[in-house]
């Protein structure tokens, strides 16, 4: 199941969705949604997920959809300018997220 729909995220992005870019909008929203259903761990199926706890799902969705989809001007994880410079990119991209998925979170495991 999907957090967001691609019409979502391309407002996000500012962008239209085109049949040309459907796919690679699709790609990221679907991305970004196993990332979330791996985080969350949930006994119950995601497509039951409450009402008022599918906000938090679709907002993780749509910022780290946008993610996914800068991605692509990230290679090797380096962003660069002239004005910037080269930036690294983190090396655990979701854990911020995954922070913030906590209270949908139903199993913690074993440690």
């Amino acid at each position: 199941m999907a957090y967001a729909t691609i019409d979502e995220l391309a407002a996000v992005l500012r962008i239209r969705v085109t049949p040309e870019n459907t796919d690679a909008l699709t790609a990221c929203v679907d991305a970004a949604s196993a990332e979330i259903d791996q985080a969350m761990d949930r006994t119950d199926p995601a497509s039951s997920l409450p009402v008022d706890e599918a906000p938090l799902a679709n907002r993780v969705c749509l910022v780290r959809g946008v993610e996914w989809w800068k991605s692509n001007d990230a290679a090797f994880g380096v962003i660069g300018s002239t004005d910037t410079g080269a930036l690294q990119a983190p090396r655990n991209t979701f854990a911020r997220h995954a922070a913030e998925l906590i209270p949908l979170k139903q199993q913690w495991g074993i440690s």
